[in-house]
């Protein structure tokens, strides 16, 4: 966790220099997930996500920003029988402390010739970067309840995470807000049950949707 607060301030330092203006912000949503390698597909596990933000311009169309959530990634997968009696349960949960390190951009028109120009009313960004975030608990669950995984399936303490995401202000205060992340292909959130390697794909990854809307000051 040291290394965490020792990240934040890094990362804080850096988006202090040559900025034009800050703001600060709440984020409020819900993330869809699944973990690729588990062998349920879909993103079945909904669960809350919450967190703060600050946000910098370097000119009228890049800026950057860093943020600090609460997130719950994981899977959850439900077979029943033709009774409607449940048959087969798995789930994962996963909560993490993350922190988003965004690069932001300003989408002002979009124009293909002879098909597309498209002015946008309202400001509308796109945000590209990376996470790392700290496992606080991990657990799977085969209909019994939560266990915590021991050896070689306990899940790692650490994910870096790669994002995508969009931003659409409604006005100067709200934005709605939507984002995909995958954990880094090379750094698995725990090895395959037994331990293979198929060249990048070097275990299990965290696979989200999210989907939030934003208080910005």
């Amino acid at each position: 966790m040291n290394k965490f607060l020792f990240l934040i301030l890094l990362i804080l330092l850096s988006l202090s220099l040559n900025a034009q203006s800050f703001y600060g912000g709440l984020t409020i949503g819900t993330t869809f997930s699944q973990v690729d390698g588990d062998d349920h597909g879909g993103f079945h596990k909904i669960s809350p996500l919450g967190g703060v933000y600050v946000r910098n311009t370097y000119n009228s169309n890049w800026g950057s920003s860093l943020g600090i959530e609460y997130k719950q990634k994981g899977s959850k997968a439900v077979k029943k029988n033709s009774y409607g009696y449940i048959i087969n349960y798995y789930a994962i949960r996963l909560d993490y402390v993350e922190l988003p390190f965004l690069i932001n951009y300003k989408l002002e028109k979009i124009k293909i010739p002879k098909l597309i120009d498209y002015d946008f009313k309202t400001d509308f960004w796109i945000d590209f970067g990376f996470s790392a975030a700290y496992l606080i608990k991990g657990t799977d669950d085969f209909g019994h309840g939560p266990v915590l995984p021991t050896g070689s399936r306990e899940f790692k303490k650490y994910e870096i995470a790669n994002h995508l995401g969009l931003n659409y202000y409604l006005n100067d205060h709200w934005i709605l807000y939507a984002r995909f992340s995958y954990t880094f292909p090379l750094l698995p959130i725990r090895k395959h049950p037994g331990g293979q390697v198929y060249w990048i794909n070097r275990g299990q990854y965290n696979h989200n949707l999210s989907f939030a809307i934003k208080y910005e000051f």
